[in-house]
């Protein structure tokens, strides 16, 4: 593998996935019915939306930092007492404990932003928002977005199954709604926001933590894909049959072009699209690493892991 190393400002996954038999998606129960999520879209040339089922960029995000959780742990990165317990406050937790976070001497927004990303792994890369004494609100939003995991209109299907539980006594019958089909998927990295403070403009933690805190974040996601938890894997386990897609990386202060699957040309949409922003802003500005499967997806994210270092600039968020 060759490692010609380039610096990542930001990283977008467009892709199409297939998954089968899956219940990932149950938002709750009606009787002895459970919910599958819904979402109406419409696209050019329909008549009126069209009802699909989906998958919440809620539970992909919580997938993902499930992942996230295990990779820093298994890496040695820095936690906070909540990161490691992946308490869903994660530095807040350790805030109502009163362990020791801050010291007298971190009295601003700047200071104490700063002793968050450099305790927390995961706060730095999925956001926190805590109040701490004084009425003061330290917030920094995710590094990583997931946008809703929704199936293609015609190609998902939904059915019901009657099953029953049985015990002691009497069986207790229910119905299952389990899904098949092809789900279009999005999400993006702003890795340049990786160990950054945005209320004094630099970063908080050194070049050589935030390419591990990058590596990890990059595993999570590969993760995410290969194990997507959810309802009812007990006996609904997912079979995940087909990845496909495009990861696009820009190198320059410009976004990495996304464009969902719903579109049946995206692929061809984002390599124009990449040809046109390197046009204006420099040949390689932006990379593209396309995949037919899930194996070349996870082939992808290891290139990106050996040859990526993260974006550095003393004035990262130009607009702040």
């Amino acid at each position: 593998m060759t490692k010609v190393q380039f610096p990542v400002y930001s990283i977008s996954i467009s892709g199409l996935l297939s998954l089968q038999l899956h219940a990932l998606n149950n938002e709750g129960n009606e009787g002895n019915q459970s919910l599958t999520r819904r979402y109406y879209i419409i696209q050019d040339g329909m008549d009126e939306p069209e009802y699909v089922n989906g998958i919440s960029g809620d539970m992909f995000k919580h997938i993902q930092s499930e992942h996230l959780h295990r990779v820093a742990l298994e890496s040695g990165l820095s936690l906070s007492e909540g990161g490691k317990q992946f308490n869903p406050d994660r530095i807040g937790y350790d805030l109502e404990k009163n362990l020791s976070v801050f010291t007298d001497k971190d009295t601003d927004l700047s200071a104490k932003t700063g002793k968050v990303l450099q305790l927390c792994t995961i706060s730095d890369l999925e956001g926190f928002m805590v109040t701490v004494k004084g009425g003061q609100t330290l917030k920094r939003d995710s590094v990583i977005e997931f946008g809703a995991v929704v199936g293609l209109p015609n190609r998902v299907k939904t059915q019901s199954y009657f099953h029953a539980k049985y015990g002691v006594d009497n069986p207790t019958p229910y119905n299952v709604q389990v899904s098949s089909g092809l789900y279009a998927t999005v999400l993006n990295i702003e890795a340049f926001r990786i160990g950054y403070n945005p209320h004094n403009f630099g970063y908080s933690i050194d070049i050589s933590e935030r390419k591990k805190r990058l590596d990890a974040l990059l595993k999570s996601v590969l993760y995410t894909y290969l194990q997507p938890n959810g309802a009812k894997r007990n006996t609904n386990l997912p079979h995940p049959d087909s990845f496909k897609g495009i990861i696009t990386v820009s190198s320059r202060r410009c976004p990495a072009p996304m464009l969902s699957a719903l579109e049946y040309d995206y692929q061809s949409q984002i390599k124009s699209l990449a040809t046109t922003l390197n046009n204006l802003n420099g040949a390689e500005t932006i990379r593209c690493f396309e995949f037919e499967n899930m194996a070349e997806f996870a082939d992808k994210i290891e290139i990106l892991i050996a040859q990526t270092l993260p974006w550095d600039s003393e004035n990262a968020e130009a607009i702040s």
